[in-house]
């Protein structure tokens, strides 16, 4: 449907009328945002052109199901007989003219005499007294056709020439506005799957801006908040407890955001950045991992700013070396895998040689190897490269 969002563009471009009227009625029609609005702009549609009824529908070509998705008057009556007999509509006998913006009256595709001996006329329109009508594709997409429909009563004149351009007019406004609001639904009902998955995450999960700004946080981050984290919310902004913490963080954004502005890509020309915060009387600090994820235009301002995920993993966790894609891909024996897992954990050496029951020599044997296959050189930089395989999640 590319070209015909483009013709749609082109026609939406020249065929403002200049009256107050119109011009109106093209305001209302891309800033209609929900049902109620689409209502409003069905029964400004039916006024402007004097019709006794004006519907936006979609059809299946191929089946002939049909359905009125707004229409004015409210008439359910008529929307139930419309989709009944909409098998039988006589002016859908051929779907080679229903294409993006085009215009059809009644008469293009079917005498008055033909018209009046079929059952959709005698069902549908004989009892209101419809007999002309005009219909503009609004869209198609492979053999499904939006649609809106006029019909007049049999005393009322057929429609012009002159009704039929601007009325293609409108077409190419409403194609704008409505595939404006299929993308916003989209767009939305995917954020809402995403937001579910990471609600669900057990571990602590934030989007934010480079200033610090959460723009979202799933449940586990906002348990995970003022609870010995060395992190915690400061009214609409994440911050870190130790002001050496809370400046690293806040450098190790902008960074991060500056530099994905630079190459246009936020994954591509840089790595995972990982940051340890803590919190006084509490021995073990957080390990954060920044990853940058695009843009987001804020509301209200207009302008996108860069966003970053922040994942928090108290430290202290082990990590499952078992089943461990990092371990994995740097063929990291089963002792040394445990030990990567331990630090990246946020273990000492001490407490390595601890909690394996070892000495800090064996520890630091250990990690000597597992430098040398990962072509590290510090239990930091170790941790940053583990990140950026298996993020904490």
């Amino acid at each position: 449907m590319p070209d015909a969002m483009e013709d749609a563009r082109l026609t939406a471009k020249h065929a403002d009328s200049a009256e107050p009227q119109a011009g109106e009625l093209v305001y209302r029609i891309h800033a209609a945002r929900d049902d109620d609005g689409w209502r409003g702009v069905i029964a400004q549609v039916r006024a402007r052109f004097a019709a006794g009824t004006a519907v936006l529908a979609r059809r299946h070509l191929a089946g002939g199901q049909g359905a009125v998705l707004y229409g004015a008057p409210e008439d359910a009556a008529f929307f139930r007989t419309f989709a009944e007999y909409s098998p039988r509509n006589p002016w859908f006998l051929s779907s080679h003219a229903y294409q993006p913006l085009q215009v059809i009256g009644g008469d293009d595709m079917l005498s008055n005499g033909d018209l009046v001996r079929t059952d959709f006329y005698h069902a549908l329109l004989r009892p209101h007294r419809y007999l002309h009508r005009l219909c503009g594709v609004v869209a198609r997409e492979a053999d499904v056709v939006y649609f809106l429909e006029l019909y007049r009563h049999e005393e009322q004149r057929r429609f012009g020439t002159k009704e039929k351009v601007e009325f293609r007019g409108l077409l190419a406004h409403m194609a704008l506005s409505l595939e404006n609001r299929w993308q916003r639904h989209s767009a939305a009902d995917l954020s809402q799957a995403l937001m579910r998955i990471i609600d669900g995450h057990p571990h602590a999960t934030f989007l934010v801006e480079q200033d610090g700004r959460i723009v979202y946080c799933n449940r586990s981050a906002l348990a995970l908040c003022g609870q010995g984290s060395g992190l915690y919310r400061d009214g609409d902004y994440l911050a870190a407890v130790m002001p050496t913490d809370h400046r690293a963080l806040r450098e190790m954004l902008v960074a991060l955001a500056r530099r994905a502005g630079d190459t246009g890509d936020a994954h591509a020309a840089h790595p995972t950045q990982v940051l340890s915060v803590s919190a006084p009387g509490y021995a073990l600090p957080t390990t954060l991992t920044l990853q940058p994820a695009g843009a987001s235009l804020r509301s209200g301002l207009g302008e996108e700013r860069a966003v970053v995920v922040v994942s928090a993993r108290r430290q202290g966790v082990e990590h499952a070396h078992h089943d461990c894609l990092f371990a994995r891909q740097f063929k990291l024996s089963e002792a040394q895998a445990r030990v990567n897992a331990l630090v990246f954990a946020g273990h000492s050496i001490a407490s390595l040689a601890e909690a394996l029951h070892v000495s800090e020599n064996t520890v630091r044997s250990h990690l000597k190897q597992i430098f040398q296959k990962t072509n590290t050189h510090g239990q930091m930089e170790l941790v940053r490269l583990h990140a950026q395989h298996c993020p904490p999640g």
